[in-house]
């Protein structure tokens, strides 16, 4: 250690091996608790940094106050393009757009 009590978001993802933006979004998501000491400049207190380090890591959706494997709520952004349930969805769109070609 460097003698300092706090960590620059930059400089945790160095330390974990996870990429800047991955850092951030553990902070949004309220997994990793970082301030400000002025404006537009993260910090996160070593303390806070070993805690988050040593906690297993959620699945994507898991909703640990309820007991249930997957959130009622949609996680992320809800995406621009339609998702298809299966393949078959895929050949029957790409028929329609070839004009029933295929």
């Amino acid at each position: 250690m460097d003698g300092r009590d706090q960590l620059t978001p930059r400089e945790v993802a160095e330390r974990t091996g996870f990429s800047y933006h991955a850092v951030l979004r553990a902070i949004d998501r309220g997994d990793l608790e970082a301030f400000e000491p002025v404006p537009g400049r993260l910090r996160i207190e070593l303390d806070e940094y070993e805690r988050w380090r040593h906690t297993p890591r959620r699945r994507r959706g898991a909703d640990p106050e309820n007991g249930s494997d997957r959130m009622e709520t949609q996680v992320g952004a809800p995406r621009s393009r339609r998702q298809r349930s299966n393949a078959a969805s895929y050949r029957d769109e790409l028929k329609a757009i070839e004009g029933g070609r295929a």
